[in-house]
């Protein structure tokens, strides 16, 4: 028997247009990273979600209901990188989170929203040797990228493959 408490009771006890909030960020976050484990943290007031990996916990996302407003913020939001200088906290000096405010109703596209929780996610899996080494460096945050590589060439999956081609994929993939 577990004595964890259920994400609903702790957004039931916010006005209700802050829990409905809660709930869309809920099954947005469920929906986005599939295998996201839920944790309400009582104490901080807070829906917290990691990825479990290697027999650890990898936080990077929460949910943090208020009287009048609701945050999403991230674990690692000081390494996403945000150009359009939409999300809160560095203005407050936060060391490592960064989080969306919504006062109460969701404002910004999912789109977005979707974006930011899987870089979220992919920088939560990361050694953290390799995100300690990014915030030494300076480096540029993780920034979201559709881009191909110049010198990479697009394979379309549907046509078959030449004989040759077959030979080349299959140093790669297995293929004989």
């Amino acid at each position: 028997m577990s004595d964890a408490v259920p994400a609903e009771f702790l957004l039931d006890g916010f006005p209700s247009p802050i829990g409905q909030t809660g709930r869309a960020l809920r099954a947005l976050i469920l929906a986005t990273i599939p295998g996201s484990v839920e944790t309400v943290r009582p104490g901080w007031r807070w829906i917290a979600y990691s990825l479990p990996e290697k027999g650890r916990v990898r936080n990077f996302a929460w949910i943090g209901p208020e009287r009048r407003h609701i945050h999403l913020g991230f674990e690692h939001g000081t390494l996403l990188a945000d150009p359009e200088h939409i999300l809160q906290g560095a203005q407050e000096g936060l060391k490592k989170f960064r989080y969306f405010t919504f006062e109460p109703a969701i404002d910004i596209d999912e789109a977005i929203l979707v974006d930011y929780l899987r870089r979220a996610a992919e920088l939560a899996v990361m050694p953290s040797g390799a995100r300690r080494a990014l915030l030494e460096a300076g480096a540029e945050p993780a920034a979201a990228t559709d881009e191909v590589p110049a010198d990479w060439t697009l394979i379309d999956n549907d046509q078959p493959l030449s004989s040759h081609d077959a030979r080349k994929r299959g140093s790669h993939h297995g293929v004989s």
